[in-house]
């Protein structure tokens, strides 16, 4: 019980640092992420990462319960309570895991993004969100257009003034002739997705261990408790058997003595 109680003691530890550090950034980049590439087709894929913020967040109650359930008088229904929640943390993280592969595919196969990205900026001037999207991005991953500032050139007369690090046109009405930079946006993109892919999956599945060992704790804890409820129940339960035995008494020659000295009544 001991030993268990420190294995789930830092099991704990660990899923509260690595719950929080994976709910947070994951957050924070699906935030940043999604406002350049929700135009895109990547909309559903980016939607799947809110299973790992699910899964991430449960982190935290499971933290709490292992703590606490070593020494707490219920601790049986504290340990099904935490197998519980770790279980379903560890499906959620799962379907994400496996969710995330369309953000992989996109990666091993870059043309369907460059084409994506390419329909998306035909509606650049009709749909305010594209505009908006595009503007985000540019800004952000410092470029223009999807390979190239040239890319504008086929919907636009001009750049749009997100490629020279503006919002909007200057105050006099000038507009972006001269890109800050030239290079497009489909590379860092790519480069984008790639990194937040490969530090999700590594924290994920460092998690996803912890998870296991803190399932396998819990689980041994619960079966040690109801053997040793068990145990002494049957022990309280059971009376121990008493058994009186009498030994013959030898008389001693003092009682021979006084025997013999008893007067023996007449008979009539």
């Amino acid at each position: 019980m001991r030993s268990s109680g420190l294995v789930l003691f830092a099991c704990a530890g660990l899923l509260l640092s690595g719950g929080a550090i994976l709910g947070g950034s994951t957050a924070f980049t699906l935030l940043r992420m999604s406002y350049y590439f929700w135009t895109t087709d990547l909309g559903v894929e980016l939607g799947s990462i809110v299973l790992f913020i699910a899964g991430a967040f449960l982190c935290l109650p499971s933290c709490w319960l292992a703590t606490l359930a070593p020494y707490h008088s219920k601790s049986v229904s504290i340990l099904a309570t935490l197998m519980l929640l770790v279980t379903t943390s560890i499906l959620l993280l799962s379907t994400g895991m496996s969710a995330i592969t369309g953000l992989s595919k996109a990666v091993r196969e870059p043309g369907a993004l460059n084409a994506s990205m390419l329909r998306a900026m035909a509606h650049e001037s009709v749909d305010p969100a594209v505009r908006t999207a595009f503007s985000a991005m540019q800004i952000e991953l410092r470029c223009c257009g999807v390979q190239s500032n040239a890319d504008w050139y086929q919907h636009r007369r001009v750049l749009p003034p997100s490629c020279c690090g503006r919002l909007l046109n200057g105050k006099n009405g000038e507009q972006c002739t001269s890109p800050m930079h030239a290079g497009g946006c489909l590379r860092p993109a790519l480069t984008e997705i790639r990194m937040f892919i490969n530090s999700v999956c590594v924290l994920t599945s460092a998690i996803i261990i912890v998870m296991a060992s803190t399932l396998f704790t819990a689980a041994y804890t619960l079966v040690s408790n109801a053997l040793e409820r068990k145990e002494s129940r049957a022990l309280k339960i059971a009376q121990p058997l008493r058994i009186a035995c009498l030994h013959p008494t030898i008389p001693t020659p003092d009682m021979q003595q006084s025997i013999a000295n008893v007067p023996i009544p007449p008979q009539i």
